[in-house]
């Protein structure tokens, strides 16, 4: 019984060898460089292919997007007008304002120190600024502007084409005071006094039957001379004050020794 056992496992073993051989692999045969980069391109086309095909068919809907259409709304222009304030000076010390914009222009009033004036032009050649004045007979005169301080829209104030210049007048003749003389041994002396009436005189002269006989200096007011006069003779005398206007007399009158 043995005998047969060991029979039967020999059998099952030769069997399940003939069963291993047959499914054994076979011997590979050898492949080709070229036969091998063949391969890999076609499975690699053939998996591309799958994949694509695997790929849902999407239709692409195209989209439509509304651009809107914008009207340019020009922008508003604000028209900005300019605020303004009364144009006014004020008089730094005391000083002359004149019918026009220069000394060669007669004295309308002399404003004194803190006086506050409404501004009316200008004149920029000689710096003067053309005021309102209730002292004037036109309503207005020229100030300097060396001697005042400008306050508010100044600067807007027009430029005024000057007045012409007025043909200065002469000035107002002396006010005779006293004259006294006195007559000794071939010789008079004479004293003559008076009042200085002029403003802007260049200076006074002294008249003797009618030649001038002496120069004297602005706001002079007295005069003395001797001279030879013998008995029965006579001296007619002349104070005349004169300036670029022109000159005035005052008669002094005639000694007789």
């Amino acid at each position: 019984m043995n005998n047969h056992k060991s029979k039967v496992r020999l059998a099952t073993l030769v069997l399940i060898a003939a069963i291993l051989a047959c499914n054994a692999p076979a011997t590979p045969q050898a492949v080709s460089v070229n036969d091998q980069a063949a391969t890999i391109i076609a499975a690699t086309l053939q998996a591309q292919a799958e994949n694509v095909a695997n790929v849902p068919t999407i239709m692409a809907t195209p989209s439509i997007t509304a651009i809107a259409s914008l009207t340019a709304t020009p922008a508003l222009i604000q028209t900005i007008t300019p605020t303004f304030s009364t144009p006014m000076l004020t008089v730094l010390q005391q000083t002359n304002c004149r019918e026009g914009p220069g000394q060669d222009y007669e004295i309308v009033f002399t404003y004194l120190e803190k006086k506050k004036l409404q501004i009316l032009g200008r004149y920029d050649p000689t710096n003067y600024w053309l005021v309102k004045s209730a002292e004037s007979k036109t309503g207005s005169c020229w100030l300097w502007g060396e001697y005042v301080e400008l306050a508010g829209s100044y600067w807007a104030v027009p430029s005024v084409t000057p007045p012409p210049t007025a043909t200065p007048a002469p000035p107002p003749a002396p006010s005779l005071s006293k004259w006294e003389f006195s007559c000794s041994l071939g010789q008079m002396t004479i004293t003559i006094e008076w009042v200085d009436r002029a403003t802007a005189e260049t200076g006074y002269r002294i008249l003797r039957d009618g030649t001038s006989i002496a120069e004297l200096a602005a706001n002079s007011t007295t005069y003395t001379e001797t001279i030879t006069l013998l008995a029965g003779e006579s001296a007619e005398y002349y104070v005349q004050v004169y300036s670029p206007g022109g000159s005035a007399n005052t008669r002094v009158g005639k000694p007789t020794c």
